[in-house]
């Protein structure tokens, strides 16, 4: 088989075979640029790296690469939540309206921090919001005080694709005094040398890949994005109708979306960056002698919180603290995992028992006739690759 374009990296020997799946995305599965990185027992066992930045076929892809990962940032803005949690300025019950009085309108009251993290507050997407307000984080945070809650909604899975992310981020930004991306950077980034960040950074200047077909190019001015975000926001139906029909218009190389706040799916980095986050985690915590978190607060990450169908894309997830858990074709974590996948293929997770992390970061987004119930076959063969090596190594 020939190898990819641009390929560098290793694997130690019990890896090995996740090689020839990396490859086969390439031969078999159209990728253009990705990497995986695997760590186990706080060491890094696959770093592979190969293809292109760009359709063009101009700028190769490499170990430094970076990508929009789209929901696969919620995983690193929970981690936000859980640390101000550690740090005594959160709890897990504590109603939202505590730390944001303003949310408290409209019978808002009620809603805790517990809500956002499993996506049960009401609130999976706001019909009278203002259409293409999602580059405007105070004519949004604005816009989620006033509106009420979707009756349906209420105490029950419906995934808030977009809304996640405004809410956890203003309760971030109310205990911690910065934007969520400051915090995260002050808190996190920084201090563990990871290069994941919530929103795009000058430091990824020309190792930011392009998103490739088969998306449609998407538009270059930044008004005409405005029918994209009424569908996605507004609307006689609640549902965020964040299909693939709409996903093909979001341009993430615009300077717009790269200088806003949405740490629901603006997050950027390399699959070492992500994979290293999720490293810490998978070791309860620490990692080469640093603590993020503490043994108590990871332990819960694992915990189921519910199981079954979401309302927004009516699909069958299993979902804890934050984080998706092991669900087929969506999270390929295996059991006691937990992480969070993005549109079009990008993902993290940490897997305690295993003590193993993952990350697969690429630019040639999937389409699935399944809409977002499905992370693809390059992602999943990847995921599915490296929780059967990792599980040998604990077999023996």
């Amino acid at each position: 088989m020939k190898q990819p374009e641009n390929y560098t990296g290793t694997t130690n020997d019990s890896f090995e075979p996740l090689q020839r799946t990396f490859e086969e995305n390439f031969s078999e599965h159209n990728e253009l640029g990705a990497s995986v990185v695997v760590f186990q027992n706080g060491e890094r066992v696959a770093d592979l790296h190969a293809g292109w930045l760009d359709e063009e076929k101009e700028t190769p892809w490499n170990k430094h690469s970076v990508a929009c990962t789209m929901s696969a940032v919620k995983g690193p803005t929970s981690i936000c939540l859980h640390l101000l949690m550690d740090q005594g300025h959160l709890r897990l019950d504590q109603p939202v309206a505590d730390i944001w009085p303003e949310f408290a309108k409209k019978n808002k009251s009620s809603i805790t921090v517990k809500d956002i993290l499993t996506h049960r507050a009401g609130l999976p997407s706001l019909p009278s919001a203002p259409a293409g307000c999602a580059y405007n984080w105070d004519v949004i945070i604005s816009a989620i005080e006033d509106h009420e809650l979707i009756p349906e909604a209420i105490g029950v899975p419906a995934y808030h694709a977009h809304t996640f992310g405004y809410i956890a981020g203003e309760i971030i930004r109310r205990c911690s005094g910065m934007k969520p991306s400051d915090y995260f950077r002050e808190q996190i980034s920084e201090p563990f040398e990871i290069d994941y960040e919530l929103r795009w950074r000058d430091q990824f200047f020309g190792r930011t890949a392009d998103l490739a077909p088969p998306f449609i190019p998407p538009p270059r001015d930044v008004h005409s994005l405005a029918p994209l975000f009424e569908a996605m926001f507004c609307g006689d139906d609640w549902r965020p109708k964040l299909s693939y029909i709409f996903v093909p218009y979001l341009d993430t190389s615009h300077e717009a979306w790269r200088q806003a706040e949405n740490p629901a799916a603006f997050g950027y980095g390399s699959a070492m960056g992500l994979s290293k986050l999720y490293a810490i985690l998978a070791q309860g915590g620490e990692l080469n002698g640093r603590r993020l978190l503490s043994e108590n607060i990871v332990s819960k990450l694992s915990e189921e919180i519910w199981h079954g169908r979401e309302l927004t894309t009516n699909g069958h997830w299993r979902y804890g603290l934050g984080f998706m858990q092991q669900t087929p074709n969506l999270m390929p974590c295996g059991p006691d995992g937990f992480g969070h996948p993005g549109n079009g293929g990008a993902m993290g997770f940490a897997n305690p028992s295993l003590r193993l992390s993952f990350a697969y970061v690429m630019n040639r987004r999937h389409v699935s006739t399944e809409g977002m119930a499905a992370c693809g076959p390059r992602a999943l063969r990847l995921a599915e690759t490296a929780i059967e090596l990792a599980s040998n190594q604990v077999a023996h």
